[in-house]
């Protein structure tokens, strides 16, 4: 997968990140309610994600995603890839509903169920995603999507999916 892929689902269309997004990015990262359950619950600064963009751009384990909804083209969220393996078939996915309006009406199911298929493509076929114990949305929506518990460490739940 590149970089610069765009894909789709039913009501989403997926894009690769780039420096134009950079002050949504920003916005979205250093807002309380969503970064709570962040490994870095930190805001971050324009500098910063700049610094982050600089480096992303020659990772090539890892690729993330803007998500528009379609219907009313808005840019609402990210999803992404990392820790990518072609050896072992396996990655780590993240994703976030950054607008808050858009939350909790199934697009971040879809966004992850998309992802999965995009990535079946690519020979991969093992997800894991760690999700703070407090996010209790993620957690209900991870599982509903066939992962399970894995392990834990600190205030973050490690999930697997049953085909890994």
């Amino acid at each position: 997968m590149k970089k610069q892929d765009t894909f789709k689902s039913e009501r989403l269309c997926f894009r690769g990140i780039n420096e134009k997004d950079s002050e949504r990015l920003v916005r979205w990262r250093s807002n309380p309610e969503l970064i709570r359950f962040f490994r870095n619950a930190e805001p971050i600064s324009l500098k910063s994600h700049t610094e982050w963009y600089n480096s992303y751009k020659s990772n090539s384990d890892r690729v993330d995603f803007i998500i528009l909804e379609m219907e009313s083209n808005t840019e609402i969220g990210t999803i992404g890839v990392n820790d990518v393996d072609y050896n072992t078939g396996s990655c780590e996915i993240s994703y976030m509903i950054g607008e808050i309006e858009f939350q909790r009406k199934g697009y971040a199911s879809e966004a992850v169920t998309a992802m999965i298929k995009r990535m079946n493509q690519e020979h991969i076929s093992r997800f894991y995603a760690e999700i703070h114990q407090e996010n209790k949305a993620s957690i209900e929506m991870i599982r509903k999507l066939g992962f399970v518990q894995f392990s834990q460490k600190a205030n973050f739940i490690l999930f697997i999916n049953n085909e890994g």
